[in-house]
């Protein structure tokens, strides 16, 4: 894929891992379309690194727990931009709690923006492209899903079926659009634990004893999209933790 020109949609753009996709993005030539929830200062900073860097790119505010009317966030997108040429479906929520805990409010609220949100996201993502068009979808999964765990069950469960749909997609979807996901490990502290050594938790959990980066993902996602014989494959990117 040659990224100069295209235009991105990266959900949750402005902090973590959708910020790092984007400016990888952007440094390869490829215009943004910055989405954001509640992040707004973030996601101007993002517009206006990106635009340094040469290229198109504008915000778009959208709460994504609204899915049925996402098609709305196209819009805007395709009348200020044109139509958009590669998906990143990278927003989500952490919902702490196992099984017993969790109530059916949060697991609502989970399904709602880490599997609805991007299933509507891809449907009109598909409608947007011109006749024939071709596109590239990547989905943030999590490599965590691949232990058997009972904390966080919402996130856990809603993750797990995004990686079915991810596969399920490619294959529908095929050949016309690529359909992969990046499953990123430990990258950074979870809000309100910063306080907590990243170094000495790779110690315990990781074989290669060090935790990533959000520029890991973005590099990752980068190569997925560079790829046209690749589809329906998740990527773990967890330093073996997946293994052990």
């Amino acid at each position: 894929m040659e990224f100069k020109g295209k235009t991105a949609l990266v959900t949750g753009s402005g902090i973590r891992l959708g910020r790092a996709i984007s400016l990888a993005l952007a440094a390869k030539g490829c215009n943004l379309a910055i989405h954001y929830n509640s992040s707004e200062k973030e996601a101007l900073e993002v517009r206006s690194q990106a635009q340094s860097m040469g290229v198109k790119a504008d915000v778009f505010q959208f709460d994504l727990s609204n899915y049925e009317s996402v098609w709305q966030l196209f819009d805007e997108i395709n009348q200020k931009m044109g139509s958009v040429n590669v998906l990143i479906n990278n927003a989500g929520n952490y919902k702490r709690g196992n099984g017993l805990d969790t109530t059916v409010e949060n697991l609502q609220a989970s399904f709602n923006l880490n599997l609805f949100a991007p299933w509507w996201l891809i449907r009109s993502f598909v409608d947007q492209l011109p006749e024939n068009g071709t596109g590239k979808i990547v989905n943030v999964c999590d490599a965590g899903i691949y232990r058997t765990a009972n904390d966080h069950f919402a996130y856990r469960l809603s993750k797990k079926a995004l990686c079915e749909l991810t596969r399920m997609f490619a294959l529908e979807l095929a050949p016309r659009i690529t359909v992969n996901a990046v499953a990123p490990g430990i990258m950074l502290p979870l809000a309100g634990f910063e306080h907590i050594d990243m170094n000495k938790v790779a110690e315990r959990r990781i074989p290669l004893e060090k935790i990533g980066s959000p520029e890991i993902i973005a590099e990752n996602v980068l190569h997925i999209l560079r790829q046209d014989f690749m589809t329906g494959s998740i990527i773990k990117i967890d330093g073996g933790e997946n293994i052990v």
